[in-house]
């Protein structure tokens, strides 16, 4: 039976969570939250106010409807259309679904909601004013602004709102003015804004401080236009409240509340979108125990902006429960931490290696890893990795992090160190669509400290705009509704029969990636299967060590003399294979070596055998390749790689790519470049590389590439390196006659391995072959029982 008054039902029904909307004067009004789009407010008890201003209210906390439940009815309050509905309670229980699916039709983000209304006016007062490029002014007037809705701009106790002096320009009256009057007789509610739209309006307003150029319209009047420009800072990749509110949510589930106090960290704090969203859900959860929050950046701004909006919080809600301290850092990894946080929260600065800005910030961060990485480490690891060691035992993390630290070969040591010292509760991929301002491919930890046996809850969702939304959404659905797994063709929600699911790695993989998973392993175990590591050695392509010296086109070898082309091959790269087949037009490079080594032992024998290729191709460029590191003939390429030395057959493939990347080089013309060439360990027939061609040119190898590989942003394109395919399980046609009676049909003349060779062959050829066919073979014979 649905009851709209209980809040569990719109949890469990529809992934919402309920906050209450001013939690100091009644416990029956609420913002409903999905992640954005379609929040709205919904009052379970009608009041005898004979003037409530429901418009102000949702306009106020970011919604566009206010619902008010009343003998019998919905009453509905749209601000946004400025009109009032009224819905039997009935008829909305028989038809829940299209119901909210007709709010949130009306709930579509616009110019007029408070956020934009609120930076507009700011925007405008910086160009009125002339204020120069101080960001720091700039919020501290925007402090200023905002609490006027509530004291006497001229006369603020600056203690009680946390602020520093502030110089209140001329004509700042007329923008107080303006933002007192709201729109369309809405009056903005400063209690509900910092509550509910601070996270927002924070956010906004420091993409808008930094730099700016003051503009008039053509009549002299004031514009809101304001140019901006990208500055590179701590927070600068902002954290979408739907993303922090379930990160939040998740880690407190994991927390022991009846401790009597807790101290919590955000290492990167930014405008403490965490640390306002922990504080409003410890409210909800009714904590009554003392709260330490800390809290480092290196924005003067945003540590201003977090002491103005823990001051609030400290002030009308915590009061003495709580204490807080920001400090501004210029690196949080060179500062020393405490080791007894209970919960530490953050999205850390995603910062490449090669982006960090000095070698002190290097140090800092290799200072702080240890020897727990090879290579050249991201920030954000190690961030991470001291955050886990500055927890106490009981202690919880929730945080954002780069998917690459769940997969690369890299990392690997860090994930196992990591692995004996917390548990993880949820690990989430959500993809490239999570930050506004970059295509950065985020993942989710909520880890527990000391380490348990337990099994995480996994998060897998496709790579698409919007869907990690409605991932969060049914992870919150499925948690209120006590529900074990919820799966869709765009992700899946559930706890794995082991973890790791992909050997040596935290990948998360999808449901029914999972079940394919589990059953390859069975038929590895059983000898049924074998690895790709086992079958082929795969090989990387050569490096010129100077871009396109050495490559020449097709027309250009045509007119060279027979002896000189013999210091030529075909070169397969990422363009070359298409759909099993070489492209045209084909390309040449230069490959002065046999089975022995390199031919052209000096210059002068360069000189003497192609002296066309020396005088137009190696003498205009001797200065460049002479400064190549790691050579021996200047003449010659970085890395011939001399298992190329000698022809030989095997398959060619891209180095990006999927089931369509393949080839089979039968005579061995080419020479890989950007790509990889794979060598059968044992050949008996020329044949076994048609069959694995067709194997590896079928739908179902996408499949396993999608769970063993590195997929690309931007579409199903896969890392066909060693590092990522070498634990693809795949028949092997070699095994002896008693090693399984499955197999024994894939020798040479059983009707299997000659169709599939078979295929293979019309591949090759460019013949029509129907891939579902292909891959109910393959299942059917090569696969068992998946």
């Amino acid at each position: 039976m649905i009851n709209l008054s209980e809040t569990l039902t719109w949890k469990q029904k529809f992934g919402l969570l309920p906050i209450h909307l001013r939690p100091l004067i009644n416990d029956s009004t609420f913002v409903l939250l999905n992640g954005g789009n379609g929040d709205f407010c919904l009052q379970t008890e009608n009041y005898d106010d004979l003037t409530p201003d429901y418009y102000s209210k949702s306009w106020s906390s970011s919604t566009k409807n206010f619902l008010v439940l009343d003998q019998g009815l919905v009453k509905i309050f749209n601000w946004e259309k400025n009109v009032y509905e009224e819905i039997s309670q009935d008829v909305v229980k028989a038809n829940f679904n299209k119901f909210y699916q007709y709010l949130l039709s009306n709930s579509r983000r616009s110019d007029k909601d408070v956020v934009p209304f609120i930076v507009d006016i700011f925007r405008q007062m910086r160009n009125l004013t002339r204020e120069k490029t101080n960001p720091v002014e700039a919020l501290n007037l925007l402090f200023v602004l905002l609490s006027s809705l509530e004291d006497d701009y001229l006369d603020l106790d600056e203690n009680k709102w946390n602020l520093n002096k502030v110089d209140i320009p001329d004509n700042f009256g007329f923008f107080v003015d303006k933002i007192n009057k709201g729109i369309n007789n809405i009056k903005p509610e400063f209690d509900i804004i910092i509550r509910h739209s601070a996270g927002m309006l924070f956010q906004e307003a420091q993409k808008e401080v930094f730099y700016f150029s003051s503009q008039r319209d053509l009549f002299g009047g004031v514009s809101s236009t304001l140019e901006t420009i990208s500055s590179s800072y701590s927070s600068i990749h902002y954290t979408p409240p739907y993303l922090s509110r379930t990160i939040v949510e998740n880690a407190l589930r994991q927390l022991d509340l009846s401790k009597t106090s807790l101290k919590i960290l955000d290492p990167s704090c930014g405008s403490s979108e965490f640390l306002v969203e922990v504080l409003k859900q410890l409210r909800e959860l009714k904590y009554q125990g003392e709260l330490e929050v800390i809290g480092f950046d290196s924005s003067q701004t945003a540590i201003n902006t977090s002491n103005y909006l823990l001051r609030y919080e400290q002030r009308t809600i915590w009061r003495d429960q709580l204490k807080f301290k920001f400090l501004i850092v210029e690196d949080s990894l060179r500062e020393s931490w405490d080791n007894d946080y209970d919960l530490i929260l953050m999205n850390p600065p995603f910062v490449s290696w090669e982006l960090l800005s000095n070698s002190i910030n290097r140090d800092a961060v290799q200072h702080t890893l240890g020897s727990n990485f090879i290579g050249k480490p991201n920030q954000a690891s190690a961030f991470f990795y001291k955050s886990i060691q500055s927890l106490k035992d009981g202690g919880v993390i929730g945080c954002v992090i780069p998917s690459s630290l769940l997969t690369l070969d890299s990392y690997k040591k860090l994930r196992d160190e990591i692995s004996q010292i917390i548990s993880f509760s949820l690990l989430g991929k959500l993809g490239n669509f999570v930050f506004e301002d970059a295509l950065t491919d985020v993942s989710i930890i909520i880890g527990n400290k000391p380490k348990k046996m337990s099994m995480p809850t996994l998060l897998w969702t496709q790579n698409q705009k919007g869907v990690a939304q409605e991932a969060l959404r049914d992870l919150r659905k499925m948690s209120y509704s006590n529900e074990l797994s919820m799966s869709s063709d765009l992700y899946s929600i559930y706890q794995p029969l082991k973890f790791p699911i992909v050997k040596n790695t935290w990948k998360p993989v999808s449901s029914s990636e999972h079940e394919l998973l589990t059953s390859l392993d069975l038929l590895v175990a059983e000898g049924r299967l074998s690895t790709i590591g086992q079958i082929f050695k795969v090989q990387q392509g050569i490096r010129q060590g100077a871009k396109n010296i050495f490559k020449i086109t097709e027309a250009e070898y045509s007119k060279l003399s027979i002896k000189e082309k013999g210091y030529f091959r075909l070169v397969a790269d990422n363009e070359t294979i298409r759909y099993g087949q070489f492209q045209s037009p084909k390309t040449f490079i230069w490959y002065p070596y046999d089975r022995n080594g390199v031919v052209l032992k000096t210059v002068d024998d360069v000189i003497k055998n192609a002296q066309f290729s020396y005088e137009t191709m190696l003498l205009p460029n001797e200065g460049l390749l002479k400064k190549r590191a790691g050579i021996t003939e200047w003449w010659g390429l970085t890395r011939p790689r001399n298992w190329q030395f000698e022809r030989q057959p095997k398959i060619l493939s891209a180095e990006f790519g999927s089931s369509s990347s393949f080839a089979f080089d039968k005579i061995g013309h080419y020479v890989v470049e950007r790509g990889n060439a794979w060598i059968l360990n044992d050949l008996s027939d020329e044949n076994d590389y048609y069959f694995y061609l067709s194997l590896f040119s079928s739908p179902f190898f996408d499949r396993l590439l999608s769970i063993y590989s590195k997929q690309l942003a931007g579409g199903n394109w896969y890392d066909l390196g060693k590092m990522y395919t070498s634990q693809i399980p795949i028949p092997e046609i070699f095994r002896s006659q008693e090693a399984s009676e499955d197999l024994n049909k894939l020798h040479s003349g059983s009707h299997i391995y000659a169709r599939l060779v078979e295929i293979g062959v019309q591949i090759s050829e460019g013949s029509f072959f129907d891939k579902r066919v292909l891959d109910d073979w393959i299942q059917q014979y090569l696969y068992p029982r998946i």
